[in-house]
């Protein structure tokens, strides 16, 4: 289960001057330092993508709003119903390739799905206790898992309030310990941007995927990009208390 924001009371936003976004837009997407993948083998329009763990690799393929209604109203099952084409990521040389679709069906390993966000907006400065956090830009998104949280920022325009939820310019991922916020990796840079930003953990909290959509000419709306930043913070969660 996700933890998302223990702390929120003590959490505040500082929203930017609005003046700043009277600036030129910085190109889309940009420099990434972790494997990022573009699906073009799903074609259509996808509405929400599933992984699951196979040995020292992950499965990825995505399901069309009627295929996952299907395949819930099923059984109550998400993950053994119809589905797109079949990624396979290898966490080792993180490389992507094209499998046959039975290896969804032949995996046993816990699915996970991303149709929705793990992760809040954030508009600009990022602060904690009266104490802004040394995020590498303008935070734009969190999203924490156990003891884990990761803010994604960006060097270029925030999120407006109300307006859009899209992000431009450079991309950055950065853990956090959830008690005290201090960093646990370096800044290192996702080639996303420029559409709303989803984030999505995989079931063990090892790899935190950064994805968004974009609508095509002919209006399908579709994943133009899905990349792994890989946390090598042990995770831990607390147990939750039981109510008396």
């Amino acid at each position: 289960m996700i933890y998302l924001f223990k702390r929120v009371n003590a959490l505040f936003f500082i929203l930017l001057p609005l003046a700043q976004f009277g600036c030129i837009p910085m190109p889309a997407g940009g420099a990434s330092d972790v494997p990022c993948l573009e699906p073009t083998a799903w074609t259509g329009e996808f509405s929400s993508f599933l992984l699951r763990r196979e040995g020292g690799s992950f499965l990825l393929t995505a399901q069309t709003i009627d295929q996952y209604a299907d395949d819930f109203n099923e059984d109550g099952v998400i993950g053994n119903g119809e589905h797109g084409a079949v990624y396979r990521f290898d966490t080792l040389t993180g490389e992507f390739s094209l499998v046959d679709e039975s290896t969804w069906e032949a995996s046993q390993g816990e699915v996970r799905d991303c149709g929705g966000t793990d992760g809040s907006l954030l508009f600009g400065s990022f602060v904690v206790d009266g104490q802004e956090i040394p995020v590498r830009g303008r935070a734009v998104q969190g999203s924490s898992f156990g003891n884990v949280v990761a803010i994604l920022s960006t060097n270029g325009n925030v999120p407006i309030p109300l307006i859009t939820g899209a992000s431009t310019g450079q991309h950055y991922s950065q853990f956090f310990s959830a008690d005290d916020f201090s960093p646990l990796s370096e800044p290192v840079q996702v080639g996303v941007g420029e559409t709303v930003i989803s984030a999505c953990w995989t079931v063990d909290g090892r790899f935190l995927i950064y994805h968004q959509k974009t609508l095509s000419t002919e209006g399908e709306t579709g994943f133009d990009v899905l990349c792994f930043v890989e946390n090598t913070t042990e995770v831990t969660i607390e147990a939750e208390e039981e109510s008396p």
